[in-house]
């Protein structure tokens, strides 16, 4: 049995301290596996996020089900 172990970086934005989930990224170490990044809907964000985080997020926000979704569906290597 060959074990590989694999890298992933987690990164995530939340809106404010404590705030919901807005955004979420998934990375692997190695560049030929597939990356996850997805913005999450946000009915009320603080005014810092809507200034400074909603506008560089670079994603069409989804729910928070559909993120799930394609997180779930993201091919493996």
């Amino acid at each position: 049995m060959h074990l590989v172990i694999m890298r992933y970086f987690l990164d995530a934005e939340f809106n404010g301290f404590g705030g919901e989930l807005i955004s979420i990224a998934l990375v692997p170490q190695d560049d030929a596996a597939p990356a996850f990044y997805e913005a999450v809907i946000c009915e009320r964000p603080t005014a810092w996020v809507r200034e400074h985080v909603q506008p560089v997020l670079d994603k069409h926000p989804l729910s928070r089900e559909q993120v799930s979704d394609r997180f779930f569906r993201v091919p493996s290597q």
